[in-house]
């Protein structure tokens, strides 16, 4: 219960209440149909990878989920994740992350013992063309430190990944997608890059 000198106070400076938003039910029917569509996008991409693909890939697979929430720094996401080994070992994953507020990211992950990391270098030195940058946090989930605050830096050479392992236990590249105009096109530029990762990884 509130002391009185601090109901007092509470009185002179309320919270205002966003009733135009609160309201406009036309904001939260186009939030909504947002948050579906881009699932809608992630379940296409999803059912046209096999499992059976996958399992030859990367016999540690788990296969493909959709996640979703609204708290990722107090702002919704939409999830889709290929593989799903996140072992700190052998571990590997391509995630999809759209992030209200922050934009459209790819992240690709690599346990510290994934061989995958050693075998040819010019497999990274491709992704770096591509734009994928490498992640410096102490967890590959620290968005916040790798978006927010920019803590990625490009991939320059073989020793570099090798010094990156050691330090930080796990290997993360991460990619920013501009977003398209429409959602085929952003499902024809997903598949695009999924591929292209799972080609890489093929090699």
């Amino acid at each position: 219960m509130l002391k009185n000198e601090d109901a007092k106070d509470a009185m002179k400076n309320p919270e205002k209440i966003p009733a135009q938003i609160l309201a406009n039910t036309s904001l939260f029917e186009k939030i909504h149909q947002l948050k579906h569509s881009f699932i809608s996008v992630f379940s296409e991409i999803a059912n046209e990878i096999s499992s059976g693909e996958l399992m030859k890939l990367h016999p540690g697979s788990q296969g493909i989920k959709i996640s979703r929430g609204n708290e990722l720094q107090h702002c919704p996401y939409q999830v889709l994740d290929i593989i799903r080994d996140f072992t700190k070992d052998h571990g590997f994953n391509i995630r999809i992350l759209n992030w209200w507020g922050r934009g459209l990211f790819i992240f690709v992950f690599f346990g510290r013992n994934n061989p995958k990391i050693y075998a040819d270098f010019t497999n990274f030195s491709e992704m770096n063309k591509q734009g994928f940058l490498l992640a410096e946090t102490a967890s590959p989930w620290d968005y916040k430190n790798m978006i927010d605050l920019g803590n990625l830096k490009p991939i320059v050479h073989e020793l570099q990944l090798k010094t990156h392992v050691r330090d930080y236990r796990y290997l993360q590249l991460v990619k920013k997608i501009d977003y398209p105009e429409d959602f085929l096109t952003l499902k024809v530029n997903l598949q695009s890059q999924v591929w292209k990762i799972l080609n890489l990884y093929s090699r």
